[in-house]
C-alpha cells in the first residue's frame, strides 16, 4: 500500500465528523407548537392555570435543548398519567372547569385534557407518529385563534409560525433523508459542535429566505385574487366586543365599565386637514326619556332610509341646516366588531356610504342592522357648522309639540331641590341659550371629574350627584344638565358616543378607544335643531399616548383596512391607485424626456454654431488627433502606417523594439515571396532560412533570421538600419 497517500488521505477523514439535524430539528417542531399555543393564549380565551403551566413546560423542554439534556417521560410514566387523568376529568368537569352551564364545563375540561395531551407528547415524542401529532396540534391551536381573533397579534405570531414551520420541514426532510442514506454523512469541521453549528446555520438561513419569498408571493395573491368579503373565516370569527352604553336603554354608571378599556373602537380616517376635526364628537346613540334611574327611548322602531345608490343613503337634512354656516366634513370609520348596531358620525350626518342597510330611529340615531358584529367600513360627509350665540338666544321657544311630548318629561320622583338648584344658577339668564351655557359652566366650575364618585345613591343617582358627591363622570354630568334645563322647560336630551380620539401622526388617523367613551347634552332651538353642549370637565388624569403606539397602531390600521375588511372595493381603490400613480409617473417621465431632449437640441445647435464659426482649427484638431493615433497605436493599421515611416525615414542609430519584429520579418517573407518562395506554415523561421542555404541569398536571410530571432526572443537591441541593408541586398540579388 502506499503510505503517502493514505497519510494524505487520512488528513480530511479526521477533520469530518458525523452531521446531525436532531437538535435542530426538534427545537424548530417545539418553537412551532409553542408558536401555536401563544396564538391561543392571545385570545384570552385560556385560564390563567393552564396558560401558566403550559408555558412552563415548553421552557423546561427548550431549556433542556439549549443545555444539551433530554428531558424526557418513560413510557410507562405517560400510561401513569393519563390512567390518572382519566379520573381527574371528571373532576375537572365537576368542580374546576368554570362556565355558566354544564356544556361550558365540559368544552373547558375538554381543553385542559386537550393541553394534558399535549404535554405528554411533548416531554415523550421519539417517533416520527408522535412529531405528526404535535405538529398537527400546532397547527389546530392556530387554526382556531384564526377563529377566535382577528388582532395584529394573531398576525404577528402567524409570521412567526410560518417561518419555524418552515424551518421545522426543512430539517425534517434533511433528518429522514439522512436516516434512510446507507452512507454515514461527514462535515467539513474535524469537531461534531462545529458541523451542527454550520448546518443549523445553513438551515435558518435558508428557511429565513423561503419565509420571505412565501410571504411575498402570499402577499402578492391576496392582493390580486378577486375578494367578495371582508375577513377570514368571517362566518366563524363574529366575536363582537362588548361596549355598553350603546343600547336603546342605559342605565347611569353603564359606561364606566368600558372608560379604563384601551380597546380601540373605531379609526377615523379625515380627508383634508386634521386640524379641522378638533373637538369633534363621534355621535352614536341619543335618548330622550329619564325615568330617574336610567335613560332610555320609548319608540324603538326603525325607519329604513332607502338607498340613492349601491350602498350610498343621503339622510334628509337635518332642521335649520340653511341658517348657519356649512362646514362639511369626510371621512371613513373602520369600526371594530362590537356588540352593537349604531354607526357613529359626527353631527350632523348628510351622506353615509359603504354599509348595505342603514336604518334610523325617532331620534336621528343611524344603525347598521347587517353584519355589525365583525369589524366594517364606512364612508360619511357630515356638516359639523353651529350657528352664532346671538343667532340661538333669538331663538323662539314656541316648541313643536313632537318636542315638548318627548324631551320635556321628567321623572315622577325627582329631589326637589333640583329644581331650586336649577334657578338659582340661571336667576340672571334671560334666553334659554344664556340658561344651557350657565349651568355647563356651573357644572364644569365647581364638580370633579372621577371615575369612582363617593355617595352617589342607585335610587337618586343624579341628586346624590348634585348634592353629595359633586364629583362623577360624564353620565352624570349630562344627566343633570338635562334634567335641570328640562326643569326651566328647555328640551334636551343626552347622547352616548366618543370624544374625537388621538390622532396617529404615522398612519394619519384618529384612533378612538372605549376609554374615549363620552355623554354630552343636545340641546333644542327652534328653527335651528339638536346643539350641543358639555358640562363635564376635563379628566385631571388623561392616558397619554405611548412612544411606539403610533406605529403599532399604524400597523393594526394597516391590518384592518387592508387585511381584515379587504373586499373587492378595495381591489378597486387598489388597482385605481396604481393606474393613478403609474398614469403619474408616465407623465413625469415623458415631461422629463421631452425636456431633456429639448436640451440636447439646443446644445446641439450651439455645438453647430460654435464648429462652423472654428473650421480651421477643428481641421487641425482632427489632424493632430488622426496623427497621434498613427503615432501610438502599436496595433493594426496604425501600427504598420507608423513601422513603415519609422522604416523608411529611420535615423542611423534607431533601434527595433521587440513589438516590431513581426512587422520586420513580414517584409523579409513578402521580398522572398516576390522572388517564388512562399514560407509554409509548419516550419520555423530558421528552418524557413535552412532551404536557402545552397541558394545567393542563403547568407543573407540566415542573417535576417538570426537577428529576428533575438529581438523578438531574446529581447536583444537590434540595429534598424542593418536589417534594411541585408534585405536591400536581398532584394538586389538574382
Amino acid at each position: 500500500m502506499d503510505t503517502t497517500y493514505q497519510s494524505v488521505a487520512a488528513g480530511p477523514l479526521k477533520r469530518q465528523a458525523n452531521i446531525s439535524v436532531q437538535r435542530y430539528f426538534e427545537m424548530s417542531l417545539l418553537l412551532m407548537l409553542a408558536t401555536g399555543f401563544l396564538t391561543v393564549a392571545s385570545t384570552g380565551k385560556l385560564d390563567l392555570v393552564s396558560t401558566v403551566v403550559m408555558f412552563a413546560a415548553l421552557c423546561i423542554k427548550f431549556w433542556g435543548y439549549l443545555r444539551g439534556t433530554n428531558y424526557s417521560v418513560s413510557p410507562k410514566t405517560v400510561t401513569r398519567l393519563s390512567i390518572f387523568y382519566i379520573f381527574f376529568y371528571g373532576l375537572d368537569f365537576l368542580i374546576f372547569a368554570a362556565g355558566p352551564t354544564a356544556v361550558d364545563r365540559m368544552l373547558a375540561a375538554t381543553v385542559h385534557l386537550v393541553l394534558f395531551i399535549t404535554l405528554m407528547k411533548i416531554f415523550s415524542a421519539r417517533t416520527y407518529r408522535d412529531y405528526g401529532y404535535l405538529a398537527t396540534l400546532s397547527f389546530l391551536m392556530l387554526l382556531a385563534s384564526a377563529v377566535l381573533t382577528v388582532g395584529t397579534t394573531f398576525l404577528v405570531l402567524f409570521t412567526i409560525y410560518i417561518l419555524v414551520a418552515i424551518s421545522t420541514f426543512i430539517s425534517y426532510e434533511i433528518k429522514r433523508s439522512m436516516e434512510a442514506a446507507q452512507k454515514t454523512p461527514e462535515g467539513p469541521y474535524r469537531a461534531a459542535e462545529q458541523n451542527r453549528k454550520a448546518i443549523e446555520k445553513a438551515l435558518f438561513t435558508a428557511a429565513i429566505g423561503l419565509a420571505i419569498g412565501i410571504f411575498a408571493l402570499g402577499a402578492a395573491l391576496f392582493f390580486v385574487i378577486p375578494r367578495y368579503r371582508t375577513g377570514y373565516l368571517t362566518d366563524l370569527s363574529m366575536q363582537a366586543q362588548n361596549i355598553t352604553g350603546f343600547s336603546e336603554t342605559v342605565n347611569l354608571g353603564d359606561i364606566r365599565q368600558i372608560l379604563q378599556s384601551p380597546m380601540v373602537v373605531m379609526r377615523v380616517m379625515p380627508e383634508g386637514s386634521p386640524r379641522s376635526f378638533a373637538g369633534v364628537k363621534w355621535r352614536g346613540v341619543m335618548l330622550n326619556f329619564f325615568d330617574g334611574k336610567k335613560w332610555f327611548n320609548d319608540n324603538t322602531a326603525p325607519t329604513a332610509i332607502p338607498d340613492e345608490s349601491p350602498q350610498r343613503f343621503v339622510l334628509a337634512r337635518p332642521e335649520g341646516w340653511k341658517l348657519h354656516h356649512y362646514t362639511p366634513l369626510r371621512y371613513r370609520v373602520l369600526r371594530a366588531g362590537l356588540s352593537t348596531d349604531v354607526l357613529f358620525a359626527a353631527a350632523e350626518p348628510w351622506e353615509v356610504s359603504g354599509v348595505r342597510l342603514l336604518n334610523t330611529d325617532v331620534t336621528g340615531s343611524l344603525h347598521n342592522p347587517g353584519n355589525f358584529s365583525s369589524p366594517f367600513a364606512y364612508d360619511v360627509l357630515s356638516d359639523t357648522g353651529v350657528p352664532s350665540p346671538r343667532e340661538l338666544r333669538n331663538s323662539s321657544v314656541d316648541y313643536p309639540l313632537e318636542i315638548r311630548l318627548h324631551y320635556l318629561l321628567l321623572p315622577h320622583t325627582m329631589d326637589p331641590r333640583i329644581i331650586d338648584l336649577a334657578r338659582s344658577i340661571t336667576a340672571s339668564a334671560t334666553t334659554n341659550y344664556d340658561r344651557a351655557a350657565a349651568i355647563q359652566s356651573y357644572l364644569r366650575d365647581n364638580f370633579k371629574y372621577t371615575l369612582d364618585p363617593p355617595s352617589i345613591e342607585p335610587a337618586d343617582p343624579v341628586g346624590s350627584f348634585l348634592f353629595r358627591s359633586k364629583s362623577g363622570y360624564c353620565e352624570y354630568f349630562a344627566s343633570a344638565m338635562a334634567v335641570m334645563l328640562r326643569t326651566l322647560n328647555v328640551p334636551t336630551r343626552l347622547v352616548n358616543g366618543f370624544q374625537t380620539g388621538s390622532y396617529n401622526q404615522i398612519g394619519k388617523d384618529f384612533v378612538v378607544r372605549a376609554r374615549d367613551a363620552h355623554s354630552w347634552v343636545e340641546v333644542y332651538f327652534t328653527g335651528y335643531g339638536w346643539i350641543t353642549f358639555d358640562p363635564t370637565p376635563a379628566d385631571p388624569h388623561p392616558v397619554l399616548p405611548g412612544e411606539w403606539d403610533d406605529y403599532l397602531d399604524t400597523a393594526a390600521l394597516f391590518w384592518n383596512e387592508w387585511v381584515i375588511n379587504y373586499d373587492f372595493s378595495h381591489q378597486m381603490q387598489l388597482a385605481h391607485q396604481i393606474e393613478q400613480n403609474s398614469r403619474d409617473y408616465q407623465q413625469v417621465f415623458l415631461h422629463r424626456t421631452r425636456r431633456w431632449k429639448q436640451a440636447g437640441i439646443r446644445e446641439a445647435f450651439r455645438v453647430e454654431g460654435w464648429l462652423m464659426s472654428h473650421k480651421l482649427l477643428v481641421l487641425t484638431i482632427m489632424l493632430g488627433i488622426l496623427a497621434g493615433l498613427i503615432l501610438t497605436d502599436k496595433s493594426g493599421m496604425l501600427a504598420e502606417w507608423r513601422f513603415l515611416l519609422v522604416w523608411r525615414f529611420a535615423r542611423r542609430d534607431a533601434q527595433v523594439s521587440p513589438r516590431e519584429a513581426t512587422l520586420t520579418y513580414e517584409r523579409l517573407l513578402q521580398t522572398m515571396q516576390k522572388k517564388g518562395f512562399r514560407k509554409i506554415p509548419s516550419q520555423t523561421p530558421r528552418e524557413f532560412a535552412l532551404s536557402f542555404v545552397s541558394t545567393p541569398w542563403g547568407a543573407g536571410v540566415m542573417e535576417f533570421t538570426k537577428l529576428y530571432n533575438a529581438l523578438r526572443y531574446g529581447r536583444a537591441s537590434v540595429s534598424l538600419p542593418r536589417l534594411r541593408t541585408i534585405l536591400q541586398d536581398i532584394a538586389n540579388r538574382k
